[in-house]
């Protein structure tokens, strides 16, 4: 019993270190929306992300260009050359 009392005061209650303390130079001052006012802007935010959206061509409504007919044309027109000139020989 006679060890508890001896415990030293400081570790048990260490002093206070402060600083020092500056205030600030002014407060945050929030602005507030009012209810409608922030419905109004998110509908028109997202009109304008919808009118945007429904205006973009996406991939499966391109057309596709007539130079890859073309090319495709020329293609197999080169690949079935040999066997129509083996056709007319006989």
């Amino acid at each position: 019993m006679g060890n508890s009392v001896s415990v030293n005061r400081n570790m048990k209650n260490a002093p206070l270190n402060v600083g020092v303390l500056t205030p600030p130079d002014s407060y945050f001052k929030p602005v507030l929306y009012s209810h409608i006012q922030a419905t109004n802007e998110f509908n028109k935010l997202d009109h304008d992300i919808y009118i945007s959206m429904k205006n973009t061509d996406t991939i499966e409504r391109h057309k596709t260009p007539k130079s890859v007919f073309v090319t495709l044309g020329l293609g197999i027109l080169a690949l079935s050359f040999p066997f129509a000139k083996k056709i007319l020989k006989r």
